[in-house]
């Protein structure tokens, strides 16, 4: 995008605009100026970058952009890896299991699965099942200034095997726990 008023090269990645050029671009650009934009946030939505969108949407209303950028990096975070951490997804896919694989260990569609991993807010008991479908088992550790607390889990039911398998039914513990595997969509959604 060309910076009529400013002193910035055409072809300067967006990650080193000055805040004016970034906040022209967000301002005047179109869907194609914006395109670099979209992606280096969507690499890293908890970045400076992503910082200074919100900063400068924050700072300076632009018609119907402000609320776009701002809406779809919050967005990109509910969804992301948050601080330090990976996503269901990345988690799933760091264990090299499909979705299709995990919902069978878990006695859920692929698509449930898809839902699941999507989700911003996951029940604990539903993670620890995920976890341990993936062959891990799950931590709770409250973190404080001061300093960090392991918490105890409540145990989870004992897992039988799949008959002729070393593949733990995960599916059992959760219909113990009335999670899943559920009858309807309606129910599907508590996941």
């Amino acid at each position: 995008m060309i910076h009529r008023h400013l002193d910035v090269a055409e072809d300067t990645p967006v990650d080193r605009l000055t805040p004016a050029a970034l906040d022209d671009l967000l301002d005047r650009g179109a869907l194609d100026d914006w395109a670099p934009l979209a992606k280096a946030i969507a690499a890293d939505p908890w970045g400076k970058l992503a910082e200074e969108v919100l900063h400068l949407c924050n700072a300076h209303h632009m018609y119907g952009t402000s609320r776009l950028w701002t809406a779809w990096i919050e967005r990109l975070r509910a969804g992301s890896r948050a601080q330090g951490g990976v996503g269901l997804a990345e988690l799933r896919r760091s264990r090299g299991v499909t979705q299709t694989q995990l919902g069978e260990r878990l006695g859920i569609s692929q698509s449930d699965v898809s839902k699941l991993e999507r989700r911003s807010d996951v029940r604990l008991s539903t993670l620890a099942g995920l976890v341990e479908a993936l062959g891990g088992t799950t931590r709770v550790t409250a973190v404080f200034p001061e300093g960090e607390t392991d918490l105890e889990l409540p145990p989870l039911p004992a897992l039988s095997r799949a008959p002729g398998t070393d593949d733990v039914d995960v599916s059992q513990r959760l219909l113990v726990r009335g999670e899943c595997p559920l009858k309807t969509t309606s129910e599907r959604s508590n996941l």
